[in-house]
Protein backbone atom coordinates (compact mmCIF):
# COMPACT_ATOMS: atom_id res chain seq x y z
CA UNK A 1 0.00 0.00 0.00
CA UNK A 2 1.35 3.45 -0.78
CA UNK A 3 1.45 6.12 1.49
CA UNK A 4 0.27 9.48 0.41
CA UNK A 5 1.81 12.62 1.24
CA UNK A 6 -0.96 15.03 2.31
CA UNK A 7 -0.68 18.31 3.19
CA UNK A 8 -1.40 17.88 6.82
CA UNK A 9 1.45 15.13 6.66
CA UNK A 10 3.75 17.85 4.93
CA UNK A 11 2.58 20.37 7.19
CA UNK A 12 3.57 17.94 10.22
CA UNK A 13 7.39 17.18 8.61
CA UNK A 14 7.84 21.28 8.41
CA UNK A 15 6.84 21.77 11.78
CA UNK A 16 9.48 18.98 12.54
CA UNK A 17 12.11 19.80 10.38
CA UNK A 18 11.55 23.60 11.43
CA UNK A 19 11.80 22.56 14.91
CA UNK A 20 14.74 20.79 14.61
CA UNK A 21 16.32 23.91 12.58
CA UNK A 22 15.56 25.98 15.23
CA UNK A 23 16.92 23.74 18.32
CA UNK A 24 20.31 23.54 16.21
CA UNK A 25 20.14 27.09 15.17
CA UNK A 26 19.55 27.79 19.00
CA UNK A 27 22.31 25.44 19.77
CA UNK A 28 24.97 27.28 17.85
CA UNK A 29 23.91 30.61 19.07
CA UNK A 30 24.21 29.22 22.44
CA UNK A 31 27.72 27.81 21.97
CA UNK A 32 28.98 31.07 20.20
CA UNK A 33 27.67 32.83 23.42
CA UNK A 34 29.20 30.37 25.68
CA UNK A 35 32.42 31.22 23.52
CA UNK A 36 32.17 34.96 23.52
CA UNK A 37 32.02 34.80 27.59
CA UNK A 38 35.05 32.61 27.49
CA UNK A 39 36.68 34.45 25.69
CA UNK A 40 35.95 37.71 27.61
CA UNK A 41 36.69 35.94 30.89
CA UNK A 42 40.31 35.06 29.20
CA UNK A 43 40.81 38.37 27.67
CA UNK A 44 39.97 40.32 31.49
CA UNK A 45 42.73 38.15 33.41
CA UNK A 46 45.33 38.03 30.28
CA UNK A 47 47.09 41.16 30.57
CA UNK A 48 49.85 42.00 32.78
CA UNK A 49 53.71 41.54 33.66
CA UNK A 50 54.65 37.71 34.18
CA UNK A 51 58.18 36.19 35.09
CA UNK A 52 59.48 32.44 35.17
CA UNK A 53 62.26 33.50 37.94
CA UNK A 54 61.10 30.31 40.31
CA UNK A 55 61.50 28.08 37.37
CA UNK A 56 64.44 29.44 36.30
CA UNK A 57 65.97 29.45 40.15
CA UNK A 58 64.34 25.66 40.83
CA UNK A 59 66.04 24.23 37.73
CA UNK A 60 69.39 26.36 38.16
CA UNK A 61 69.36 24.51 42.35
CA UNK A 62 68.60 21.14 40.51
CA UNK A 63 71.23 21.48 38.05
CA UNK A 64 68.74 21.35 35.64
CA UNK A 65 70.77 21.69 31.74
CA UNK A 66 69.79 23.26 29.62
CA UNK A 67 67.95 25.63 32.35
CA UNK A 68 65.70 27.93 31.30
CA UNK A 69 66.89 32.07 31.00
CA UNK A 70 64.85 34.02 33.68
CA UNK A 71 62.60 35.70 31.38
CA UNK A 72 60.00 38.90 31.65
CA UNK A 73 57.19 39.01 29.92
CA UNK A 74 54.77 42.06 29.59
CA UNK A 75 51.34 41.38 27.72
CA UNK A 76 49.07 45.29 26.86
CA UNK A 77 46.25 44.98 24.92
CA UNK A 78 46.15 47.83 21.93
CA UNK A 79 43.97 48.90 19.60
CA UNK A 80 44.80 47.96 16.11
CA UNK A 81 42.39 48.00 14.06
CA UNK A 82 43.87 46.63 10.76
CA UNK A 83 44.39 43.10 12.53
CA UNK A 84 40.90 42.90 14.67
CA UNK A 85 39.24 43.63 18.03
CA UNK A 86 41.30 41.33 20.47
CA UNK A 87 44.97 42.60 20.18
CA UNK A 88 47.41 42.41 22.41
CA UNK A 89 51.26 43.30 22.08
CA UNK A 90 53.73 40.67 23.93
CA UNK A 91 56.97 41.66 24.48
CA UNK A 92 59.79 39.29 26.07
CA UNK A 93 62.76 40.99 27.86
CA UNK A 94 65.84 39.17 30.05
CA UNK A 95 64.79 39.75 33.65
CA UNK A 96 68.04 40.90 34.51
CA UNK A 97 68.46 43.30 31.46
CA UNK A 98 65.44 45.11 30.73
CA UNK A 99 67.43 46.55 27.78
CA UNK A 100 67.56 43.10 26.14
CA UNK A 101 64.59 42.61 24.18
CA UNK A 102 64.30 38.75 23.57
CA UNK A 103 61.06 38.49 21.53
CA UNK A 104 58.22 40.75 20.11
CA UNK A 105 54.64 39.63 18.97
CA UNK A 106 51.34 40.49 18.65
CA UNK A 107 48.41 38.41 19.74
CA UNK A 108 44.64 38.05 18.11
CA UNK A 109 41.95 36.38 19.61
CA UNK A 110 38.53 35.95 17.93
CA UNK A 111 35.74 33.51 18.44
CA UNK A 112 35.03 30.67 15.26
CA UNK A 113 31.60 29.64 14.96
CA UNK A 114 33.20 26.07 14.82
CA UNK A 115 36.87 26.13 16.11
CA UNK A 116 35.95 28.08 19.30
CA UNK A 117 38.41 30.67 21.07
CA UNK A 118 41.16 31.16 17.85
CA UNK A 119 44.65 32.60 18.88
CA UNK A 120 46.65 33.84 16.06
CA UNK A 121 50.19 35.06 16.52
CA UNK A 122 52.42 37.45 14.71
CA UNK A 123 56.04 38.04 14.36
CA UNK A 124 57.16 41.66 13.35
CA UNK A 125 58.77 42.36 10.00
CA UNK A 126 60.91 45.56 11.64
CA UNK A 127 60.87 44.40 15.48
CA UNK A 128 62.73 47.53 16.42
CA UNK A 129 59.87 50.24 14.92
CA UNK A 130 57.89 48.35 18.25
CA UNK A 131 60.13 47.97 21.06
CA UNK A 132 59.01 49.14 24.50
CA UNK A 133 55.44 49.31 23.04
CA UNK A 134 53.84 48.57 25.64
CA UNK A 135 55.46 52.07 27.13
CA UNK A 136 53.34 53.94 23.60
CA UNK A 137 50.21 52.22 23.01
CA UNK A 138 49.08 54.69 20.45
CA UNK A 139 52.17 53.47 18.60
CA UNK A 140 50.41 50.53 16.98
CA UNK A 141 47.08 52.24 15.43
CA UNK A 142 49.42 52.56 12.67
CA UNK A 143 50.11 49.56 12.44
CA UNK A 144 49.41 47.38 8.85
CA UNK A 145 48.89 44.30 8.13
CA UNK A 146 52.27 44.27 5.67
CA UNK A 147 54.38 45.04 8.82
CA UNK A 148 53.53 41.70 10.26
CA UNK A 149 53.93 37.85 9.57
CA UNK A 150 51.22 34.88 10.91
CA UNK A 151 53.17 32.18 12.47
CA UNK A 152 52.54 28.84 10.33
CA UNK A 153 50.38 27.35 13.64
CA UNK A 154 47.23 28.89 15.83
CA UNK A 155 46.16 27.99 19.63
CA UNK A 156 42.57 26.74 20.21
CA UNK A 157 41.59 27.65 23.41
CA UNK A 158 38.76 26.26 25.50
CA UNK A 159 37.96 26.71 29.15
CA UNK A 160 38.91 23.57 31.62
CA UNK A 161 37.69 24.26 35.45
CA UNK A 162 38.79 27.19 36.71
CA UNK A 163 41.63 27.42 33.53
CA UNK A 164 42.00 27.44 30.10
CA UNK A 165 44.29 25.58 27.72
CA UNK A 166 45.31 25.86 24.65
CA UNK A 167 46.62 23.68 22.11
CA UNK A 168 47.23 24.11 18.24
CA UNK A 169 44.90 23.34 15.47
CA UNK A 170 45.87 20.20 13.75
CA UNK A 171 44.52 21.09 10.83
CA UNK A 172 46.41 24.22 10.10
CA UNK A 173 49.44 22.95 12.43
CA UNK A 174 49.42 19.20 11.21
CA UNK A 175 52.89 18.31 11.98
CA UNK A 176 54.57 20.83 14.99
CA UNK A 177 57.53 18.40 15.40
CA UNK A 178 60.98 20.58 14.66
CA UNK A 179 58.67 23.99 14.74
CA UNK A 180 59.53 26.47 16.92
CA UNK A 181 56.06 27.63 17.23
CA UNK A 182 54.11 26.88 20.38
CA UNK A 183 51.91 24.22 20.21
CA UNK A 184 50.41 24.72 23.77
CA UNK A 185 49.65 27.42 26.20
CA UNK A 186 47.76 27.10 29.60
CA UNK A 187 46.49 29.91 31.82
CA UNK A 188 44.77 30.17 35.24
CA UNK A 189 44.38 33.24 37.66
CA UNK A 190 48.16 34.19 38.20
CA UNK A 191 49.85 31.73 35.91
CA UNK A 192 50.69 31.44 32.42
CA UNK A 193 52.51 28.28 30.66
CA UNK A 194 53.89 28.80 27.07
CA UNK A 195 55.18 25.90 26.11
CA UNK A 196 57.57 24.87 28.75
CA UNK A 197 57.94 28.26 30.13
CA UNK A 198 55.93 28.34 33.47
CA UNK A 199 55.21 31.88 34.21
CA UNK A 200 54.16 33.78 37.24
CA UNK A 201 52.04 37.29 36.94
CA UNK A 202 53.90 39.95 39.30
CA UNK A 203 51.49 42.78 38.41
Amino acid sequence: MVEIATPIRCLRAAVVLGTVLAVLSGCKQDKSKVNEGELTQLLALLPGEYDNRAQAELEARNGVRPAHDAVTLVITRVFTPRLGHHIYYAQEIAADDPRRVLSQQMYSFEVDEKRGIVETMYEFVEPVRWRDGQQNKDLFTSVMTEDLQAEGCVLLWKRDGARFIATHDPKVCPDPAGSAAVTRAEFSLGSLTIGDYKFRKVR
